[in-house]
């Protein structure tokens, strides 16, 4: 069953379609959203045409046949942030009425359960990410994932701050390298638990020789 639009105070989020490739060009050939981002900025529209089928209208149709992810969760958390009818975007913008700003996603494929979001620029330290993740997170909890987590760069500490924001706890960082920009970059894990069992995720700290636990 898909999972349904969600709405907020201020925000709806719905399923991404192919019409959106120019709001997901916008977003990822901009290099202040790009700098916590492995890859590079995008550079044509087939980019995002790409990333569009990859992240989101695949998994759509696997959740629309009735496939499930890990620990039997669904594969469609995964929306675009959009300001609701009749909203601004402050500071006298212009209506946006329901075109895309951001995203929100939970990749459910594989075992991180990881929470994901970004958003234009333009519309940063409105609370509107906080606030559509929140939404996010709530479905995650109805839809019976037994936790959520989500990483972020330390040198993007807003985004920890959303975060715990969401009710997310620090759990431990480790040291990542990226490719291609061939660089090491150190990555708080964050989480929020469900099921009552439910455990520290603990395989990027397995996996990368470097890892610690700060006093934040």
């Amino acid at each position: 069953m898909p999972a349904p639009t969600l709405t907020t105070d201020r925000l709806v989020l719905r399923r991404f379609t192919p019409d959106d490739a120019d709001f997901i060009y916008e977003l990822f050939s901009h290099e202040d959203e790009m700098r916590f981002v492995p890859a590079g900025p995008m550079v044509s529209k087939a980019d995002a045409l790409a990333h569009l089928e990859k992240e989101y209208l695949r998994w759509y149709r696997a959740a629309d046949a009735g496939e499930r992810g890990k620990y039997g969760t669904p594969l469609d958390l995964r929306f675009a942030i959009c300001l609701k009818d009749g909203a601004t975007a402050g500071g006298g913008d212009a209506e946006l009425a329901g075109a895309p700003i951001g995203y929100a996603n939970i990749d459910s494929q594989n075992d991180a359960l990881d929470l994901g979001y970004g958003l234009l620029p333009a519309h940063w330290r409105r609370g509107y990410v906080a606030e559509a993740a929140r939404a996010v997170v709530e479905a995650a909890r109805s839809a019976g994932f037994p936790f959520v987590t989500a990483t972020h760069d330390v040198l993007n500490p807003h985004s920890g701050y959303v975060m715990q924001r969401l009710g997310m706890t620090y759990r431990y960082t480790y040291r990542e390298h990226w490719t291609p920009r061939d660089i090491d970059v150190d990555f708080r894990l964050y989480q929020i638990d469900f099921a009552p069992d439910a455990k520290t995720y603990r395989a990027y700290w397995e996996r990368y020789p470097l890892h610690w636990v700060e006093t934040l």
